[in-house]
């Protein structure tokens, strides 16, 4: 039987499909009330007062009237009733998928708009006679179909945008106060090459706001004015959706669902609203945030974005703020690396929010102080934070509303199990079920490990019985709320193989792992393997997400700790030696495929037993990076715990790109200099050298040049006493590029001078070739061409004497510099040639932002040459891929210089 609701066009209720009559008048209005807050209880009081729409009965018949409504309602409901009562009132129980508006607001925060808004079937509530309903909750919901057309047309806007126009002008009759839509229709005239229209438009609205409202066009409205003009292409926001997925048979938790949404409808232009849920490990805070932050997504449409604090995890500390701040400022798709200090990050990481709606959960913060730098300054956003604390200081000084999440009670456990395994079998072996509730002492992570067992065991009192037996461990607090036992119960209820690896599973670092990595941590085939990580999953002792990957609850990781923890040392440091060889070797694979001409620095072979997934090509050593980063830079953490130093260092070493062309700089920094500290104990100069290189480069990459010069040569010290020349010159070309930087153009010059007698006839052309190019872009730096024409093309025939593969910077480099002195010399056609030879490699690299620095020198050669046509060609093309970079604000001047040219183009012509 499949029931559903809906409310986004005349009141209906279908029973498979085939409708059921819901009586007119009161019913419909008792119906529609509750559907509209589904799965809410509303008060008795609130529904007499919508039902007769103000104007109630007597106070003494007016409560046994509305049990006369429900009831003529319930019987003709009959089969698909779902109206429920409580002392606190009724509510409408609706499931999953089965209520339009619950599947609408789904949708839309899903970004899915065009889906959502096909649910609409007409006016809201069409069939349904109420003043007071259609005054008060139906306009909401028109707001809410409303943006979600806005954001429709948003991304439409990014394809063909004339079969737009007619849409876009009958919804400005339709909203004439919408500025969002007039602006839409300018922006798709604007695409549809009808900028006379667009402008029309905007001086046709300017002029209905002035004579009928008396005000100037909003922000929306300017923009698109100003994209109209300067001839703009426009550009969709990245909206992150970071939500975990919510448990299909979350039960429970009404009271603490009623008051969070409470708060959010109470809310009165605070400067923030911040929900603080705290509770013992195990409780279900992470569900309940989760669950709840699904039903209020679609009040966010800029993002929903989860940040795990890790305040209490044994394995790693917990995430520094600057790093929870870089992470969401990636996630928006915001650059930063413009910014010089940690003070101005803060800053514009609270006016990127203070510009958006959206919702941030803050998971397992591990105090206040962790908090406060992540909170936003708009009433526009929502912060829902996870704690085992109180987060006292925050209710305090910020204004966060506490929300004391305690263990399930008798009913809310039960009805945990009911959804899990059946009311069938609860109410066949109900004193058992209840037993069981005790012995988990209402947890709802504990129950859910019993229910998993239960799915597949016939008696519930036996298991009550085994529980009843288990002895606890007196070792903390959670000890004594029986989660140990469970966990140590459960644990000998597997199989004696997934048991081993479910141990071996404690030595993991976190947060999450492959199964790859963990059939090299058992040293085990990957199909047994997976085998046994499905039957861990199956007895909810091991997360699954949608990208395949597994993690561990911090409290089951902890319990998997202690039991590693007391394996033999032997078999634990082998497990421990085949983890970090599949993690390095897997690095280092990714690592090599993203250079060219390097020398690799793991040479010895891995452990017997350790697995290693073949990576095809650059785009998927890229993606390895991505789905492991985090994993690589806990397993450093742990690496160093247990001085396993080589690994440290060379981790980090083969991470450094990744983390610095994806923005995560603070992170690299800190996982460097535990590469280094690795580096120092080992006494190996060459790995200090490097590791001071990754610190230097990351430094530049923050501005901090001071801190960088110190580290590069530190790094040139470690460097000469092994007399590794390659690695002196690599030092520095670094250092004198945090010269040019800081337009120290001379000292850059010395710098490289220095070692040149030493580099130009070394052995290795390639790295001459880098040598020579660097050099020649000193020499061009500080104005003498000549010499720098004359090195440049002597890198350039260094470079040709090698088989490049297209993976590295210094062929793009000595083209881009050949071209700048050309440029300079007046030689048109050679600067055009060699700016052209550039961006073939830049293209390559798929360095996408390379492509249009290189494109637009080429159009400003191009122009010079006497060559408009392609000149405009190449600009055009600069112009659309700086404008769609992620770090978009860092090229603004890149993207003005772009439009300039093209401006003197079109005056030329």
């Amino acid at each position: 039987m499949r029931v559903e609701y809906r409310v986004l066009g005349p009141l209906e209720v279908l029973l498979d499909g085939a409708p059921v009559a819901v009586p007119a008048g009161r019913g419909r209005v008792l119906l529609a009330t509750l559907l509209l807050r589904a799965n809410e209880f509303v008060s008795v009081d609130e529904l007499v007062e919508r039902v007769w729409d103000g104007q109630p009965p007597a106070p003494d018949r007016a409560h046994k009237t509305l049990q006369t409504v429900v009831l003529r309602l319930r019987q003709s409901l009959g089969a698909a009733n779902c109206v429920r009562t409580s002392s606190r009132g009724y509510s409408a129980a609706v499931g999953p998928g089965r209520l339009d508006l619950a599947v609408f607001r789904r949708l839309a925060a899903e970004g899915e708009y065009r889906a959502a808004l096909e649910l609409w079937r007409g006016p809201v509530l069409g069939n349904v006679t109420s003043e007071s309903l259609h005054r008060e909750d139906v306009p909401p919901l028109v707001e809410e179909q409303v943006v979600a057309l806005e954001r429709r047309i948003d991304i439409d806007l990014a394809g063909a945008t004339d079969v737009l126009v007619p849409e876009l002008r009958s919804l400005v009759r339709q909203h004439p106060w919408r500025e969002t839509f007039w602006a839409q229709l300018m922006l798709a005239l604007h695409r549809a090459d009808r900028q006379a229209e667009a402008l029309a438009v905007y001086q046709e609205v300017r002029g209905h706001l002035a004579d009928e409202l008396g005000v100037d066009p909003g922000q929306r409205l300017n923009e698109a004015h100003e994209q109209v003009l300067r001839g703009d292409v426009p550009t969709s926001p990245v909206v992150p959706r970071q939500l975990p997925l919510t448990h299909s048979q979350f039960v429970g938790r009404e009271q603490e669902l009623a008051r969070l949404t409470e708060m959010l409808h109470a809310r009165r232009d605070e400067p923030v609203l911040i929900a603080a849920i705290n509770g013992i490990g195990g409780v279900g805070k992470t569900s309940l945030a989760v669950h709840w932050a699904h039903q209020v997504a679609y009040r966010f449409p800029d993002g929903q974005i989860y940040v795990n604090l890790r305040g209490f995890d044994s394995r790693a500390e917990p995430v520094r703020p600057l790093v929870a701040i870089t992470n969401v400022l990636l996630a928006l798709g915001v650059s930063f690396a413009h910014l010089r200090s940690d003070e101005a990050l803060t800053a514009h990481y609270r006016s990127v929010l203070a510009s958006r709606r959206v919702l941030l959960l803050l998971d397992n913060a591990r105090n206040a102080d962790q908090v406060r730098p992540l909170l936003p300054g708009s009433a526009s956003n929502l912060v829902l934070v996870t704690s085992r604390n109180q987060l006292r200081g925050l209710v305090a000084r910020e204004g966060a509303r506490p929300i004391a999440l305690d263990v399930l009670d008798e009913r809310g456990g039960l009805d945990l199990l009911i959804s899990r395994i059946g009311a069938e079998r609860v109410a066949a072996e109900r004193g058992a079920a209840a037993r069981l509730v005790v012995h988990c002492a209402g947890l709802p992570l504990a129950l859910s490990i019993v229910a998993a067992r239960a799915a597949y065991d016939d008696s519930l009192t036996s298991l009550a019985d085994e529980l009843a037996g288990e002895r606890l461990d007196a070792l903390d607090v959670d000890d004594s709320t029986g989660v140990r036992a469970v966990f140590s119960w459960s644990l000998r209820s597997l199989s004696e193989d997934a048991a081993w690896l479910f141990v071996l599973l404690g030595l993991h670092p976190g947060p999450d792992f492959g199964a790859a990595a963990a059939a090299s941590l058992a040293g085990l085939p990957l199909p047994r393997t997976r085998r046994l990580l499905a039957e861990l999953v199956a007895g909810s002792l091991l997360d699954t997400g949608a990208d395949g990957r597994f993690a561990l609850h911090d409290l089951v990781r902890d319990f998997a700790a202690e039991r590693a923890a007391e394996l033999p040392a032997e078999p634990r440091a082998e497990a421990l030696r085949r983890m970090f060889d599949h993690y390095l070797h897997t690095a280092h694979a990714s690592w090599r495929l993203l250079q060219f001409n390097s020398a690799p620095i793991v040479t010895e072979p891995p452990a017997p037993a350790v697995l290693l997934e073949p990576v095809a090509d650059a785009d998927a050593a890229w993606a390895r990076f991505g789905a492991e980063y985090r994993v690589l830079l806990s397993a450093v953490e742990r690496a160093g715990e247990l001085r396993a130093d080589d690994f440290a260092w060379k981790t980090m070493f083969t991470l450094h790109d990744y983390l610095s062309r994806q923005g995560h700089i603070h992170d690299a920094v800190a996982g460097h200099r535990l590469g280094l500290a690795a580096a120092e104990r080992l006494g190996d100069f060459n790995a200090q050298s490097l590791m001071h290189r990754r610190i230097a480069s990351a430094q530049i990459s923050l501005n901090e040049f001071d801190t960088a010069e110190v580290h590069l040569l530190k790094a040139i010290r470690c460097a000469q006493p092994g007399g590794d020349l390659l690695a002196e010159a690599h030092l520095r070309r670094g250092l004198a590029f945090s010269y040019a930087k800081q337009d120290r153009f001379a000292e850059a010059l010395d710098v490289l001078a220095e070692i040149h007698p030493r580099m130009a006839d070394h052995q290795d052309s390639y790295e001459v070739g880098r040598h020579l190019a660097a050099l020649g872009r000193a020499h061009h730096d500080v104005g003498d061409g000549i010499r720098a024409l004359e090195l440049c093309q002597r890198a350039a025939e260094k470079f040709a004497e090698t088989e490049f593969n297209g993976q590295d910077a210094g062929p793009a480099g000595n083209q881009e510099a050949l071209g700048d002195i050309y440029l300079g010399l007046g030689r048109h056609a050679e600067a055009v040639e060699s700016y052209e030879r550039a961006v073939l490699v830049w293209r390559q690299m798929r360095a996408v932002t390379d492509v249009a620095d290189c494109l637009i020198m080429l159009g400003a050669a191009l122009i010079e040459a006497g060559e408009p046509g392609r000149a405009r060609e190449c600009l055009t093309e600069a112009l659309a891929v700086a404008e769609r970079a992620r770090d978009r604000e860092n090229y603004q001047d890149e993207i003005q210089r772009a439009r300039d040219l093209l401006a003197s183009v079109d005056r030329s012509s």
